[in-house]
């Protein structure tokens, strides 16, 4: 007995998704795509129902474990592409709107300084804080006045740091 379509829909329907507003765990059959870990359950379904006097073919069996392999090196491949195009940002003019912690929309601007990789993906730096590639509306070339801005803002918090510094030196 091989697999059949049914069993694999029910493995399928079995598949669950943390839906992160309201942190329940929901059966949803979800999008099209199939990630490693769903890829992996199918996978495993299908040896589990497999009937042991007519076992697939083990032709078959290598040709979905190089798709398995193909998938996962494509993934780490669009990661790897991810995030070594945020490093083309730095110094560059960008535009963003993200949601801040109470789930309103706030935008930012300014030229980007640095970029961190985290394991949630790449992040760049405007003025000290950190966003999300993702959350990048728009991306230009700094104008003179911009970059005159910038390194005012960068002189001015220097300034105060010596400042600080130099207090604290004097009470001690």
């Amino acid at each position: 007995m091989a697999v059949t379509n049914s069993s694999l829909s029910t493995a399928l329907d079995e598949l669950t998704y943390k839906n992160l507003e309201s942190e329940t765990v929901s059966k949803v059959r979800g999008s099209s795509e199939l990630g490693k870990t769903e890829f992996l359950k199918l996978l495993t379904t299908q040896l589990s129902y497999q009937d042991p006097l007519n076992p697939q073919s083990d032709q078959d069996f290598i040709a979905q474990l190089a798709q398995f392999s193909s998938l996962e090196q494509m993934q780490n491949l669009n990661s790897t592409f991810s995030n070594t195009s945020a490093y083309t940002l730095i110094d560059k003019f960008v535009e963003i709107e993200h949601s801040d912690a109470s789930g309103d929309n706030k935008s930012a601007s300014g030229i980007v300084d640095s970029v961190k990789i985290n394991k949630d993906g790449a992040q760049v730096v405007v003025d000290g804080i950190s966003y999300d590639v993702a959350d990048i509306y728009k991306v230009s070339t700094p104008t003179e006045e911009q970059w005159n801005e910038k390194l005012k803002a960068e002189a001015e918090a220097k300034a105060k740091a010596n400042e600080a510094a130099a207090t604290n030196n004097s009470e001690g």
